[in-house]
C-alpha cells in the first residue's frame, strides 16, 4: 500500500472507531436492543488489515498504534460492561 492509501484507510479506522463508540453508548443507554455486532466486526476486520501492513513511516505506525490501543481499551470496557449486564449487576457505565 502507498502512504496515502494508508493514510486514508486509518482516517477511515478512526471514523469506524468512532461510530462504533457511538453505537456501544447507545447500547448501553438503552436506545438499541443489541450490541453492534457488525460494526465492531467492520473495525476488527480494518484493524487486522492494515496491522498486517507494513509502514515506513514512524507518524503513521505512531498514529496506527495510538487508535489500536484506544481500541483494545474500549474493547475492554465494553466487554465488561456486556459480562456485567448479563450478570444483572451494575458496570463500569
Amino acid at each position: 500500500m502507498t502512504p496515502g492509501e494508508i493514510d486514508k484507510e486509518l482516517t477511515r479506522l478512526e471514523g469506524e472507531l468512532k461510530e462504533l463508540e457511538v453505537e456501544y453508548n447507545q447500547y448501553f443507554a438503552g436506545r438499541l436492543a443489541r450490541p453492534p455486532w457488525d460494526t465492531r466486526k467492520r473495525v476488527d476486520t480494518l484493524a487486522k488489515k492494515l496491522d498486517r501492513t507494513h509502514m515506513n513511516n514512524t507518524g503513521m505506525r505512531f498514529r496506527f498504534q495510538t487508535i489500536q490501543t484506544r481500541y483494545a481499551k474500549f474493547i475492554d470496557l465494553w466487554d465488561r460492561g456486556l459480562r456485567a449486564r448479563e450478570e444483572g449487576r451494575p458496570g463500569p457505565f
